[in-house]
């Protein structure tokens, strides 16, 4: 599909936690967002219909996401303010 010449623009808000957790997913089966929504658009064309069973998740399922993408925030936050090994971080000196 990366041979297709892509110009329209699809912009949808969804809940960090599901980003999270897809991207996830798609990195392991070695896709991406882009890839599956148009995966997802042309079987909807072809079929004539969503092409699967919609169910919800259950408030014990979202709780977990929300929790590893919270976890996955705090690791990346941590990691972001934490200077690497051997380097300082440099200071602003004062001017007199």
């Amino acid at each position: 599909m990366s041979l297709v010449t892509r110009s329209a623009i699809l912009q949808a808000r969804v809940s960090p936690e599901i980003k999270y957790a897809s991207e996830k997913v798609l990195k392991g089966l070695g896709l991406n967002l882009t890839e599956v929504i148009e995966m997802f658009l042309r079987r909807m064309v072809l079929d004539q219909r969503i092409p699967f069973d919609v169910v919800a998740l259950s408030d014990a399922q979202l709780a977990q996401l929300a929790d590893e993408y919270e976890r996955q925030l705090r690791i990346s936050k941590t990691s972001r303010k934490t200077p690497k090994s051997g380097q300082r971080r440099q200071t602003r000196s004062k001017r007199e």
